[in-house]
């Protein structure tokens, strides 16, 4: 999962750096490990990309450094063994810069068949083979550039399996953006009299002062020429398939999908998840118990919670979150994950010590923060720790940009709620239903790592 954004306008623009920045800065929590930006004043191009945060690569001195008219960016986490390269990918011969966020299921096979016939790739990342295939297709249509890119973008479709949402840059001047036929992977527009932009969550358009923000289309390519002529062609649409975990997890709450907040969605997850609480638990009486957040991401979901119960419950926090501890769940390893655990959450004694607690979270993966946190109420004297999560059992892996490579990381797989619970140290462990789900954000979703009902890897 990664985070992308692109910028055109027809003036040259000396703050194109600032721009950059922020934007990303947006996506930050999309991808820690590396970031990049290629930018152009429709003449002459460059790429200011390394390893770490948006603040360490973009620091005064290279933000100085961007101007021009366009640019395309990303804030990388790695889904690919190459964890220490970062986008954008520039081709020379066509001229083609791109930054993608997603995974290519059949990337090995892509590479052989290009290295049979010569092709050397310079990097472990999934995005090469989309430029190899893109400028492949690009390369057939001649005369016509819009015709082109059409022909590259259609290559891609037809011979990529996976999940992705890809920006580019054509000749310095022209920028894309296009999603699988699926639309699994997010991306969103916004335009003005004066530019265009894309970017994988709203907030980071609104961020930059835009308005209207609409969702760019599965299986759709749009092109936007120096002019801002915009050229919208659907080359190959499949049934709308976005990801469900996006609206559970990874977006920011105050982002929006289809108008609405993501903090309204995960609230009335909550509340779903609370309904389905109270059935398993019908003697239990709420107002002896605390309920609370695990930070940061399941506030929301924690309020709606509370609210299902008429604000009876105590809602309350029992754990602080190390504002500059990043997301566990997008750390590189096992051993790294166990460590940041410590020093990212800690447990408020006053909150916890003698209480009966029940901790809401959006979705457990492989069990690590989940289980360490218990550990931690427990041994800060807490009386009882009910786990509430309101993402259903994740039993499959994901092949679409989630880091969940194998079904035995996952702790749920094969297992029933009990025995998670009895694995994490939970008194008891309540899911939300896939059924659950549906009924809050509707049925046009990606639940492959819930059902194991894959689609596009064929």
């Amino acid at each position: 999962m990664c985070g992308i954004i692109g910028f055109i306008a027809k003036d040259k623009n000396e703050n194109l750096g600032e721009i950059a920045y922020i934007g990303l800065e947006m996506l930050q929590h999309r991808g820690q490990d590396a970031c990049g930006v290629y930018f152009s004043d429709f003449e002459k191009g460059e790429i200011i990309k390394g390893l770490g945060s948006v603040d360490n690569v973009l620091n005064k001195e290279n933000i100085k450094k961007i101007k021009g008219n366009i640019f395309i960016g990303q804030t990388r986490y790695p889904t690919t063994k190459s964890k220490e390269e970062a986008q954008p990918l520039f081709l020379e011969n066509p001229s083609i810069c791109m930054v993608h966020n997603g995974h290519i299921y059949n990337d090995e096979e892509i590479r052989k068949y290009y290295e049979k016939n010569n092709i050397k790739f310079k990097t472990g990342l999934d995005l090469e083979s989309i430029l190899f295939v893109f400028s492949e297709g690009y390369l057939k249509e001649e005369g016509n550039k819009f015709k082109e890119i059409e022909k590259g973008v259609k290559s891609v479709f037809e011979k990529l399996k996976g999940a992705y949402s890809v920006l580019g840059v054509i000749d310095k001047e022209i920028l894309i953006a296009f999603k699988d036929p699926y639309g699994i992977r997010p991306l969103f527009i916004a335009k003005d009299k004066n530019s265009i932009a894309f970017a994988s969550e709203t907030i980071a358009l609104e961020k930059l002062g835009y308005e209207d923000v609409e969702e760019v289309e599965n299986g759709v390519v749009i092109i936007v020429d120096k002019n801002l002529n915009i050229l919208k062609k659907e080359i190959l649409k499949k049934e709308y398939k976005f990801c469900s975990f996006e609206l559970v997890y990874f977006s920011r709450a105050t982002s929006k999908y289809r108008g609405e907040q993501i903090f309204e969605i995960r609230k009335k997850l909550g509340k779903k998840l609370a309904e389905i609480f109270e059935l398993k638990n019908k003697n239990l009486k709420i107002e002896d118990y605390i309920i609370s957040p695990v930070p940061e991401t399941s506030r929301a979901a924690a309020e709606g919670f509370c609210e299902y119960f008429d604000k009876r419950g105590n809602l309350k926090e029992v754990l602080e979150k190390h504002r500059y501890g990043g997301r566990n769940f997008i750390k590189p390893s096992e051993e790294i994950r166990k460590k940041e655990v410590f020093y990212t959450l800690t447990p408020i004694e006053k909150n916890v010590k003698g209480k009966k607690i029940i901790l809401i979270d959006d979705s457990i993966v492989r069990g690590t923060t989940s289980k360490r946190m218990i550990k931690y109420l427990r041994e800060y004297g807490a009386k009882e720790v009910h786990l509430c999560i309101t993402y259903p059992p994740i039993r499959y892996s994901c092949f679409y940009g989630i880091d969940t490579p194998t079904k035995e990381e996952l702790i749920a797989h094969n297992k029933t709620e009990e025995e998670v619970a009895k694995i994490l140290g939970a008194d008891s462990l309540t899911y939300m239903t896939i059924e659950g789900l549906k009924s809050i954000i509707g049925e046009n979703f990606c639940f492959a790592c819930l059902n194991g009902e894959y689609f596009n890897l064929e």
